[in-house]
């Protein structure tokens, strides 16, 4: 290639945003989580427009886990029918669901501990022979 090469710089159209208000949609526990996570994001600056509805989406799986739990703790993970064999209560399966679907989420996010130790700088790194 001939004459100058060219500056090279990053480009980013996303900026990072304050903490936004909690959905009107969310319940009170995806209301509290909401209010865990998103100042955390925020002041990281890693929060933006576009995963605003990825947040909403981690908070409601997270509600949903917690409802599916509360139905479980007052009815039981069995459900016990005259004449039929004992079966797993249906919100078992929705417990479970709603569980995968938040860790999903979480991991998306950069929330959980494996995704922190993943994007973050390994200072105990092994150095090697040939520095």
């Amino acid at each position: 290639m001939r004459g100058r090469k060219p500056e090279l710089s990053v480009i980013t159209n996303t900026k990072p945003l304050r903490a936004p208000r909690v959905p009107s949609s969310l319940g009170p526990v995806g209301r509290a989580e909401w209010r865990k996570v998103v100042p955390a994001l925020a002041a990281a600056g890693i929060l933006t427009e576009e995963m605003k509805s990825l947040v909403a989406s981690y908070c409601e799986a997270t509600e949903g886990a917690h409802d599916c739990a509360r139905i479980l703790k007052k009815a039981g993970y069995i459900v016990h029918q005259k004449g039929l064999p004992p079966k797993a209560h249906p919100a078992v399966r929705q417990h479970l669901q709603y569980q995968a679907m938040a860790l999903r989420y979480a991991e998306s996010l950069g929330i959980t501990a494996t995704a922190r130790a993943r994007n973050s700088p390994r200072n105990d790194a092994p150095t090697s022979v040939f520095d």
